[in-house]
């Protein structure tokens, strides 16, 4: 489950109508009857309009909204965010996608054929690589695609800054094969999640670490990708980014003449929608609902989510040190009214998420948060005081001579973020502690969290597929880039990179639920709410929408289905 920023829809409120039909047979359905988050397999909706490409046109323009053109454009990168990933979809090259409920499958455009055996108690993994592979500047994709690729990510080198070494360090080699357009990957022991790794590769530019850190900094490179389109404008400034089929592609053919993104806020992009500048919005709150729903020829299709939003607690912030008033604040916030802020007038509710490992829908879930921390805003009062915070003559609470006043930075310009943080600025209050909101653009998501700027921040994660063990380092390694709040100590190190070494799922699952109980007695991070995700898309837009797992890293299918079905 390789997580991705969420970058500005950061804490969103992840929202939608009632939950209705899967596949792609939505209509503008308006209802607002009493729906519940999925908490089984059989409970996971889609809805994307799914269809081959025989049914698609070819040709025709597709303009969507992207919330910001980020600088780092490196989508592997340690400071990348859902949007360089987005960018990435449509000119990097992709071995493998996953269907909605995360099964492979492999990219015949780029592999040939791809084999898996065990050897000597070792797993073992064959990829041969499509002879008509090459990088769009004239080099050919090669077995050094892996070997570079697991060297960026295994974690050895520390020069490499990665979102993720979950997968790779359990490589023990890679190989060249029988020729040079084979690769051979061997793990240390046996390794489940093998299909999951390499769906992304290194071009052989960045196989250094500076390059890799640096050389996508605000420059696409298109001259490094290797997709079924190419970059044919890139303006940062002006906020466009658009796309063309890529001349020297050899694969299955792209339908669309052109893909546009154009950088806007989310109520921008809303109003966008509503005037026929762009194409399709992912729409996240009853009042963005209702603005949407009656455009004309709209559809709204509406799934599961595979987010986890949550409350980042900064452990190295003077006020938040110990974590018992890091523990204490939890408790006098009330995750239930942040919900139902998140969810008004949608008729939408879901339990209170505990994990951050799987969803509730999911095999071997748990809800490890709700067994250390539940509201209670005496229990949280008590703890202040046991912490040496005692109230002050104006109501907030004082601690050798500093006050208990918290940073909390919220992101972009809609109106239930506004909510939520005013409501958890009342909440805070009435245990003694202030709360100073700071409004920030969307385009300053990765200015807090690069640079850790905040005492408590509203962010959200993607998953990219359903492992979610696999990638449980992410979370809770104390050297990992998105453990922004660097409460889990070092010493755990070595019980979370165990996890994804036992040789059964159902072995990982008893640890991993073990392991993230003991991590998230550090009061860290809290889990707010996973919800459903909506998209208002122009009918006749196919193969994209509401999908769950469906492609790679929060991102729609294979960009070559993505086009206008024919009337």
């Amino acid at each position: 489950m390789r997580k991705i920023k969420l970058s500005a829809v950061a804490f969103a409120a992840a929202a939608s109508l009632i939950l209705s039909g899967c596949g792609g047979g939505d209509s503008d359905d308006s209802g607002q009857k009493n729906s519940k988050g999925a908490t089984s397999e059989k409970d996971v909706l889609t809805s994307y309009n799914p269809q081959s490409a025989s049914n698609l046109k070819q040709g025709g323009k597709l303009t969507l909204p992207i919330v910001e053109i980020p600088d780092q454009l490196n989508h592997l990168h340690g400071n990348a965010v859902l949007y360089s990933s987005k960018l990435a979809w449509f000119y990097q090259p992709q071995l493998s996608f996953n269907d909605p409920k995360g099964k492979v499958t492999y990219n015949k455009d780029y592999l040939s054929d791809v084999k898996q055996e065990e050897v000597d108690g070792n797993t073992q993994v064959t990829y041969d690589i499509n002879p008509k592979a090459k990088w769009n500047d004239g080099q050919d994709m090669d077995w050094t695609m892996f070997r570079d690729s697991w060297k960026a990510q295994n974690g050895k080198d520390k020069e490499f800054s990665v979102g993720s070494t979950d997968g790779y360090s359990n490589i023990a080699s890679v190989k060249k094969g029988k020729n040079a357009k084979q690769a051979i990957i061997t793990y240390d022991g046996t390794f489940v999640y093998w299909k999951s790794l390499f769906a992304w590769v290194v071009n052989p530019h960045i196989a250094k670490s500076g390059p890799f850190n640096e050389a996508y900094v605000n420059k696409p490179h298109p001259e490094w990708g290797a997709g079924p389109y190419t970059i044919s404008k890139f303006d940062s400034k002006g906020g466009t980014v658009t796309f063309k089929p890529n001349p020297k592609w050899w694969g299955a053919k792209p339908h669309l003449d052109e893909l546009t993104f154009m950088q806007m806020e989310e109520s921008a992009a809303v109003n966008a929608f509503k005037n026929g500048q762009i194409d399709a919005v992912e729409v996240k709150s009853g009042e963005q609902v209702n603005q949407v729903k009656s455009v004309k020829g709209t559809e709204l299709r509406r799934g599961t989510t595979t987010s986890n939003n949550l409350l980042v607690f900064n452990s190295t912030s003077p006020q938040l040190k110990d974590p018992a008033v890091r523990k204490a604040v939890m408790q006098g916030i009330d995750r239930s009214q942040l919900a139902k802020i998140t969810f008004q007038g949608l008729g939408y509710t879901e339990p209170l998420p505990g994990s951050f490992n799987l969803y509730p829908f999911q095999k071997g879930y748990q809800d490890n948060f709700g067994k250390l921390v539940k509201f209670d805003a005496e229990a949280a009062k008590k703890g202040l005081d046991a912490a040496g915070w005692k109230t002050g003559s104006d109501g907030v609470r004082e601690k050798g001579g500093k006050k208990l006043k918290l940073t909390f930075p919220t992101i972009g310009d809609r109106s239930t973020t506004k909510a939520r943080a005013t409501a958890m600025a009342q909440m805070l209050k009435g245990i003694g502690v202030k709360l100073d909101i700071d409004a920030r653009p969307s385009a300053d998501f990765n200015k807090v969290f690069s640079k850790r700027a905040f005492d408590i921040f509203g962010m959200g994660f993607i998953s990219s597929d359903p492992n979610g063990m696999m990638y449980i380092c992410q979370m809770y390694c104390s050297d990992s880039t998105l453990n922004v709040s660097r409460s889990t100590p070092k010493s755990m190190d070595k019980d979370v990179k165990a996890v994804s070494k036992l040789p059964t799922l159902d072995e990982q699952l008893k640890a991993g639920n073990e392991v993230e109980l003991k991590a998230m007695k550090t009061y860290g991070i809290m889990p707010t709410h996973n919800g459903p995700t909506v998209w208002a898309v122009k009918k006749g837009l196919a193969n994209y929408g509401s999908a769950q797992f469906y492609g790679h890293y929060g991102v729609q299918g294979p960009p070559t289905t993505i086009g206008w079905q024919k009337k």
